[in-house]
């Protein structure tokens, strides 16, 4: 699949949607195919109202555990790029400019002191 035939559209009242046209019915996908249908979706849905809320979701959620993490400097934004691996949509990125980065480790870092000062558990041997 080297490109989808997807258009974005807006109703009269404003409603966004995608339109997906197969014209040869099913379609089956491979692992790359995914990767391109995913990352597709993702650019159009970052023109598409409402835009994806700046606010974190409340309580707990599904999360990937320990995943995997590769930062670098960034001298252009003056930051850092980060790149976090999530199993299912691969690795994605980050500009994060140094007023971010900055309380990025500020939190972090009251993180990491809060859970040193919390009683480790003992395990018996």
């Amino acid at each position: 699949m080297n490109r989808l035939n997807l258009e974005h559209r807006i109703t009269d009242d404003g409603e966004h949607h995608l339109v997906l046209s197969l014209p040869d019915g099913p379609y089956t996908m491979c692992a790359s195919d995914v990767e391109v249908l995913v990352q597709t979706l993702a650019e159009y849905r970052e023109i598409m109202l409402p835009p994806v809320t700046m606010e974190a979701p409340p309580g707990p959620r599904a999360a990937v555990l320990d995943p995997r993490c590769s930062m670098v400097r960034e001298p252009t934004i003056n930051g850092c790029g980060m790149h976090l691996r999530h199993p299912g949509l691969g690795w994605i990125s980050f500009g994060i400019p140094r007023r971010s980065l900055v309380e990025l480790c500020s939190i972090t870092g009251r993180l990491l002191s809060e859970l040193q000062d919390e009683q480790q558990p003992t395990f018996p041997n």
